[in-house]
């Protein structure tokens, strides 16, 4: 089955980048939804990577990745 997480790519106030993933999130995730979350995550300045804030949106991405469990 499928797992899927959000990767959410962010300029820094330093003008480096940052990514921000989100484990298990919903496979019918839009842009808008994704794009809401990351204003969000601006607008608080919880998160201050390498002690720069996060200061703009650079991208959104849904990852699929396929598991198989093996019987061992």
């Amino acid at each position: 089955m499928p797992e899927f997480k959000l990767d959410m790519n962010f300029k820094r106030a330093d003008g480096y980048n940052s990514k921000l993933s989100v484990a298990d999130a919903r496979t019918d995730l839009t842009g808008v939804e994704a794009a809401a979350f990351m204003d969000l995550v601006i607008s608080k300045q919880i998160f201050h990577p390498s002690g720069s804030p996060i200061a703009e949106k650079v991208s959104a991405q849904l990852i699929s990745t396929d598991v198989t469990e093996l019987t061992l």
